[in-house]
Order: structure tokens, then sequence, then C-alpha cells
């Protein structure tokens, strides 16, 4: 169904107006999702508020009930279609977005996993069930329970009152909001931010209320309360 009406979605998106600048506010690296305006690459309007957002270079992924868009330099490339209202979306390493209905993975295709988390790394879907129980594919990993997955394109790790790097280190974190890794594992917390090493070697820190965090190779993005961007290095120090 979706699919069918792609070219109808590419008229309207054409055609649309400039949305006001209200609703939620979404953080991606490099912007924002105001509402359903992407402020992004001169700025561009969406079909609609997405329930969920995120970019990796110059592709943006915008999830909704049933269904995932992908923008390319702001220009509408592509639709697929979603197992049910997604709970998550990632763009690193590659697309992952689900949750209890199934999960879709970005050049493996749909799986009926009811995720909590989840991530494609090295051809495989490493996801968290409903008891953050973790999984390669079907496989159970172990019984321990964890919060979140991350990863970037040589490391992935399972994360919750520690950290399980895979075939690698365990060590314990502080209580997080949202974590993200790329080359360090950058931990969002109700009173600022702090990035580790993967040996668990505390590397830096920034305080501040923010609400959101994405990390990418140009820096670690921060979403302060009344919605500003805030732009750190990789060592948090703030850049213009």
């Amino acid at each position: 169904m979706a699919r069918a009406l792609w070219p109808l979605f590419l008229l309207l998106v054409a055609c649309a107006p400039r949305p006001a600048a209200s609703g939620p506010v979404l953080l991606v690296p490099g912007g924002r999702i105001v509402g359903a305006w992407a402020e992004l690459d001169g700025g561009f309007p969406l079909p609609a508020p997405p329930l969920l957002a995120d970019r990796r270079e110059n592709r943006l992924y915008l999830a909704y009930p049933y269904e995932l868009n992908v923008y390319e330099d702001g220009e509408p490339v592509a639709s697929v279609d979603l197992p049910g209202i997604p709970r998550f979306l990632h763009a690193r390493p590659a697309a992952t977005a689900g949750g209890e209905e199934g999960l879709y993975a970005e050049g493996l295709g749909s799986f009926p996993y009811p995720a909590k988390d989840a991530r494609v790394f090295e051809g495989a879907v490493y996801w968290l069930d409903a008891a953050g129980r973790p999984h390669r594919d079907q496989t159970s990993l172990e019984d321990a329970a964890f919060h979140a997955v991350v990863a970037d394109q040589k490391r992935l790790a399972f994360l919750g009152e520690e950290a399980w790097v895979l075939g690698g280190e365990r060590f314990p974190l502080p209580a997080f909001l949202k974590a993200e890794l790329f080359g360090a594992l950058y931990l969002l917390q109700e009173n600022g931010v702090l990035a580790y090493s993967l040996g668990g070697l505390l590397l830096a820190e920034r305080r501040g209320r923010f609400s959101d965090l994405a990390v990418d190779e140009h820096g670690v993005w921060l979403l302060a309360e009344d919605g500003r961007l805030v732009h750190l290095d990789h060592d948090l120090e703030v850049l213009p």
C-alpha cells in the first residue's frame, strides 16, 4: 500500500508550503526536525511530523506508523513498509526500526522479532527482547538484561547497568537516558553527557540539561531543554 501511494507522496511533498516551525522537535545529527519541517539541507517540508528520526551522512530516515521514509540531500528517495508502529529508529551502522510487532533492518529485510532495541552489525541483527535479553538473529546470547544496543562501523555493545562490548570488555555504567557509540561511548544523563572509552575509562563530561543526544563524524549534537541545537566535538568541547 505504501509503495502504491509513493508517487502521490512525492507530488504532495513537492507542492507543500513550508509549515510553521512548531510541533515536536526531534534531534538528528546536524539539525532538527520541527513538526513537519526538516531543518537540514536548507530546510524542506515533510508529509507529516514523524514519530522518530535519524540521519547517516546525507540520508535522513523518518519513521511513521507502518512506514519508513528515506531522504537524500533533502529529496525523498524511498519508502519502506514497517511491521507496525516503530518504537526505535537508528541510522547507524545501517538503518533499523521496529518495536513489538517486529523490525526492519536495512539491507536485510523485515523480521518478526519483538524488539526493545536493535542494530544491524556485520550482516546480523543484534536485538533485545521485551525482557532486555540480547540476541543475534534467532540466537539468544545470554540471560542478562540490557536497555539499549549501540554500534558504529567497528564495535557493538549492549548497555544496561553494565556495558558489554561484543568480543571485548564489560564494565559498570551509571544511569543514562540515551546512548550512542562513535569511537567512544556517549551517555546522556539528566544533568549532562559523559564519554567513555570501550575499556570503561571516563574520557570527558559536559554538564547541562539536554533532552536528546546524537553523534556522527562531525561531533556530538545535543538538544537543549529550550529546543536549541548544541554542537560539541568528540571530546565534548563546544564548537561554533
